[in-house]
């Protein structure tokens, strides 16, 4: 017997005989009315609506009354339909079919998945992005086809369900909780067997429904659906007392709220399920009987009371009634439209059966366990029972027993025969699979290791590139440093001292022009030394690169209105002079940067050793920057060469007004460490 939930389907009501069957089937979190005159809708031809907003207040009209006045919400989704046509409006169009398949839901399964069919197809016609929409369709369909036995299509379409949000596709968490439980109820509704095992997946659906519940506020509805997660649960491992706790504390939420109608029949069949599967069938009659008699009366809602009636029937039988279960199958079949064919309807034939039989009426029997194994194989797709042939051979062939164990053993010595075959046919099978897959393994291996050599080959090559590039700048600076420094510098200094000798020999003392000519000779040649120092810093080369960064940060902040902070964390180790050079240089520029666009009163230079690395952070205070257009400039390009060719990461984080941090790291492998 399946646990109802909000929709008036119930499945596999079974007796004490078979096996414990965990059955949920009345919560698909939608309540379609049912109207006796419903008929599919085709496309139809204009309307005098033409505005959209107009359009969703009939739908907006018809949600809000289709519990309590179905025909009424009808008539306001078939008109909204007409509007949308009639407008061009093609997500209204959908919106109306999908409100119109949860209304044809509790009253023509397969109406209700042609509406949705319907929108789903208008959807993709014409292109529309609204993606919650479209995954409300899929729910929809998903659940009318279940309902409808269609396991296989219910499964595309949850599964498909359960990725886009997965993949954060869908932002809607009630959306989210409402698809989490049902995949849950789908999961438990999908195999008799209820193990802590079975149970795993299934407490992941609702793990992930609770996780997003615990994110919304706390109301009667987010309530409800805690109680109906945690009896879920309770359920599938059999705590069937757990279960009752939190059901019957859903119960008092709902009669404490005014619940919809279907809402309360929904929980008061769980709760009479859970006693029929502990077998306590008297306790269960109280909750059943509650149902029959508030539905009875309501002809748009008599699948309740239908769905009671089957509940009724296998408490009968639990309590060896046989008599009272047929009775009131006959009455149902008899008063009741019974206008829709599950796995519920096939097991009351299985039930009519197993009355009768118990009642030694073999005929009967016979012919509603046919009955009951043609609906089921129509329905699950399944191995046939075969009941027919046992009961044949029970009430009918018996004088035919000696021959039949004749025809069974040498069925069995040829079934014994073919499983050897067999055996062997699927050890050789086995044994050729294996090869393959180790085979194609090894392919995958090899190109994977050929793709991971030609993609550090390709690395490797990119940083000798960029590696003799920069010692090409290098060699440059050094060329252009020296030429400076032994040249033009010399020059400055040789006519300084020539014009000092004219000063003294024509007495120009008292000449200000002289006297600031001399000056600014002076000056080129001390900013011309400073030039030459830079683009090769004689400290480096003697001291190395902390001596080196510090003198240059000491330098530049004396010459600047920038405050340059160099801190030194860790324990220093003595690296390669190239990496040293490619380092400073990296730093310089960074430096650079910082006094010429970043106006920062402060900056902060600091070298990290850490056991196996080397990090290097460099922040400032000044105005940001937009790091997406800025690092297509020339010069933070070269940074990132440099960084590259070395083998190192760089991380720049800033913005407009919020300053600006770069971080460097390298790892500090043996060749990048001065040896002894």
């Amino acid at each position: 017997m399946r646990f109802a939930y909000k929709c008036p389907i119930a499945k596999h009501f079974l007796h004490p005989v078979r096996s414990t069957t965990l059955c949920l089937s009345i919560l698909l979190l939608f309540l379609f009315p049912l109207a006796a005159s419903a008929q599919q809708l085709t496309r139809p031809e204009g309307s005098n609506l033409q505005d959209t907003a107009a359009i969703h207040r009939l739908l907006k009209t018809g949600r809000s009354i289709k519990h309590s006045f179905p025909d009424s919400a009808f008539y306001y989704f078939n008109k909204a339909l007409i509007g949308s046509y009639g407008a061009n409006y093609s997500e209204g169009v959908v919106l109306a079919q999908y409100e119109l398949s949860r209304w044809y839901y509790n009253s023509n399964i397969q109406l209700s998945i042609n509406s949705a069919c319907a929108a789903l197809t208008e959807f993709e016609k014409e292109h529309l992005t609204n993606n919650t929409l479209k995954c409300q369709v899929y729910l929809a369909l998903a659940k009318a086809y279940e309902a409808n036995a269609k396991i296989d299509s219910a499964a595309y379409y949850y599964y498909y369900l359960n990725e886009e949000v997965d993949k954060g596709r869908i932002k809607d968490p009630y959306f989210e909780v409402s698809l989490y439980t049902t995949l849950a109820l789908f999961w438990l509704n999908s195999d008799n067997q209820l193990d802590p095992e079975f149970a795993k997946p299934l407490k992941n659906f609702i793990d992930k429904a609770q996780h997003t519940l615990n994110q919304l506020p706390d109301n009667s509805s987010t309530n409800a659906s805690f109680y109906q997660l945690q009896a879920i649960y309770y359920l599938s491992i059999n705590r069937y007392d757990s279960a009752r706790f939190y059901l019957q504390k859903q119960l008092a939420l709902c009669e404490n709220t005014t619940p919809m109608p279907s809402s309360m029949a929904s929980v008061l069949l769980n709760i009479s399920n859970a006693y029929v599967m502990e077998h306590k069938p008297g306790e269960a009659i109280p909750y059943i009987n509650r149902v029959r008699s508030t539905y009875k009366s309501i002809p748009t809602q008599d699948r309740y009371y239908i769905t009671a009636n089957l509940h009724l029937a296998d408490v009968y039988f639990q309590q060896k009634k046989y008599g009272e279960c047929i009775r009131i199958l006959d009455s149902t079949w008899h008063y009741c439209k019974v206008n829709f064919v599950n796995k519920d309807v096939a097991d009351a034939y299985k039930i009519y059966g197993d009355s009768y039989e118990k009642l030694g009426m073999k005929d009967q029997a016979l012919t509603y366990k046919n009955l009951y194994i043609t609906l089921y194989d129509s329905l699950a797709k399944r191995d046939r029972l075969n009941m027919s042939y046992k009961m044949e051979s029970r009430y009918r062939l018996a004088e035919k027993d000696k021959k039949l164990a004749e025809q069974n053993l040498t069925i069995s010595q040829a079934e014994n025969d073919a499983r050897r075959k067999n055996f062997w046919v699927a050890a050789i099978s086995f044994l050729a699979i294996l090869m393959i897959l180790v085979a194609i393994l090894w392919l995958r291996n090899i190109r994977h290791a050929q793709r991971l050599q030609t993609y550090q080959f390709e690395k490797q090559m990119e940083i000798s590139r960029l590696t003799y590039t920069i010692q090409g700048e290098e060699k440059e600076r050094r060329r252009i440093a020296a030429e400076l420094h032994d040249g033009i510098v010399g020059l400055l200094v040789a006519a300084k001292i020539n014009l000092n000798l004219v000063k003294k020999e024509y007495h120009f003392s008292n000449e200000s022009n002289f006297t600031e000519g001399l000056q600014l000779i002076d000056q080129a040649a001390s900013d011309l030394r400073k030039t030459a120092h830079n683009m090769m810093p004689e400290i480096l080369m003697q001291d190395g690169l902390l001596k080196a960064l510090e003198q240059f940060c000491n330098s530049i902040a004396a010459n600047n209105t920038t405050s340059i902070y160099f801190e030194i964390v860790g324990t220093p180790v003595k690296l390669k002079s190239s990496l040293e050079l490619a380092l400073y240089r990296i730093v310089q520029e960074l430096v650079h940067n910082i006094i010429k666009h970043a106006r920062a009163t402060e900056a902060m230079i600091q070298i990290n050793f850490f056991e196996n690395e080397l990090s290097i952070t460099v922040e400032d205070n000044g105005v940001g920057m937009d790091v997406h257009t800025t690092t297509q400039g020339i010069g933070i390009k070269s940074i990132y060469d440099r960084v590259k060719a070395i083998n190192g990461n760089i991380t720049i984080e800033s913005g407009y007004s919020k300053g600006t941090s770069i971080y460097i790291n390298l790892d500090l492998h043996k060749e990048n460490l001065e040896t002894a």
